[in-house]
């Protein structure tokens, strides 16, 4: 029988999460035992990475992504280990090549998973999330070659961009009628639209993909309207799915958000605290709520670690999420959502957009191309003002 080894912490997760749940835990802990559990083949890295700065910097390299989680935080790192199980009574974890595991406290840090379409599994279909994804779509790009990309999220918007500023043929399936349809006014879609078309990206528009085949190092996709687009390679871009089913087996809280935890980010469980993606939190400003974005990963990581290792901290951070596509930046805190009332502020440079809901009342603000200070946005959404409240003091236009 394989002894249980044991730590004082464990962490389950190889993310940015888990990275900075270990820093948070030595920022109060020095000689505490941790242990990290990673389903990845790679030690934790800046994710971010994959699909912006790796494509677009030449001196950038994946090498340069490499958190150095275990030398920096004395931990210990278990890679390809997938956990199968957690009791929480027990304080126990199994994983699925028969290792077990015990712990004074526990992080669940799972994070998500890319969306895949139907197929043959291949080297030349990549849903991107990890670094191996990266290292694969690398292999099928560049020298003029064509890549299809779909998805008009974030992950597939910064890829296509990042694929057509590195030598390569970019054609780019998005299921609305223009990029961010749903969360940016019309100009700005527009003005994102001419920076992909002055790269040479094709796009087709109002389509999504039905299926693919591989044949001969090409891949052919085919489209919900018959249509059949061939290249080198495709890259998936559909979104993630959230790795509840650690949470769901150990029997924890949970709600339409996903796993509830306290504002020092404890679970319904002795012991057992969750940051990243998969968390159900009392956001201070948008009440309670969840996110998917790397600073929400980061931050909620460090304050579980320094409240594992016994610093009472409260995790009072809004995150914001943001992306930059060409020489186009943009920052955002709340609902981005075209169907709520848009208004805009004209900056010196940049802009600021405004949602607000039937009741008049801020869901949330974009910020453009403009350098403005992201505290201070978090301050005015603080006060949840109304339309009226901010047209006496802001000159706003209302756009759709």
């Amino acid at each position: 029988m394989t002894a249980i080894q044991h730590f004082n912490y464990l962490l389950i997760g190889g993310g940015m999460a888990a990275d900075q749940a270990a820093a948070g835990i030595r920022s109060v802990d020095a000689k505490g035992s941790i242990g990290i559990l990673s389903a990845d083949v790679d030690a934790p890295y800046a994710r971010p990475a994959l699909s912006k700065k790796l494509w677009v910097d030449d001196d950038f390299h994946d090498e340069d992504i490499d958190l150095q989680t275990a030398k920096k935080q004395q931990a210990q790192l278990f890679l390809k280990t997938i956990v199968t199980g957690i009791d929480p009574l027990a304080h126990q974890v199994k994983t699925a090549n028969g290792q077990a595991f015990s712990y004074e406290k526990l992080l669940l840090a799972t994070g998500a998973q890319a969306r895949q379409l139907t197929g043959a599994t291949s080297e030349r279909v990549i849903a991107l999330r990890s670094k191996a994804d990266y290292l694969k779509i690398r292999a099928f790009s560049g020298q003029q070659q064509t890549v299809i990309v779909v998805g008009d999220g974030f992950i597939g918007s910064e890829i296509a961009a990042g694929l057509a500023q590195s030598n390569t043929q970019v054609i780019y399936v998005v299921a609305g009628q223009q990029l961010f349809e749903r969360k940016l006014p019309t100009a700005l879609c527009q003005e994102l639209e001419q920076k992909y078309r002055a790269a040479g990206v094709k796009f087709y528009y109002q389509k999504k993909a039905a299926g693919y085949q591989v044949e001969a190092n090409q891949v052919e996709l085919l489209l919900d309207d018959g249509t059949k687009l061939l290249g080198d390679g495709l890259v998936l871009g559909l979104g993630a799915e959230v790795n509840y089913q650690l949470a769901q087996q150990a029997g924890l809280l949970m709600d339409q958000n996903g796993v509830v935890v306290n504002q020092q980010l404890q679970t319904s469980a002795t012991d057992v605290w969750a940051a990243g993606d998969i968390i159900s939190y009392p956001d201070v400003i948008l009440g309670q709520t969840k996110s998917e974005h790397v600073k929400h990963a980061i931050q909620s990581g460090y304050v579980a670690g320094q409240n594992m290792a016994g610093k009472v901290t409260d995790y009072t951070y809004t995150p914001y999420f943001y992306s930059w596509i060409f020489d186009i930046s943009w920052e955002a805190l709340g609902m981005l959502d075209t169907r709520l009332q848009m208004y805009q502020e004209k900056l010196t440079k940049g802009q600021l957009i405004y949602y607000f809901d039937d009741h008049q009342q801020l869901q949330g603000i974009l910020s453009w191309n403009a350098a403005v200070d992201l505290d201070h946005l978090r301050n005015l959404f603080r006060q949840h003002p109304s339309l009226s409240t901010l047209q006496q003091v802001l000159p706003l236009k209302q756009i759709k």
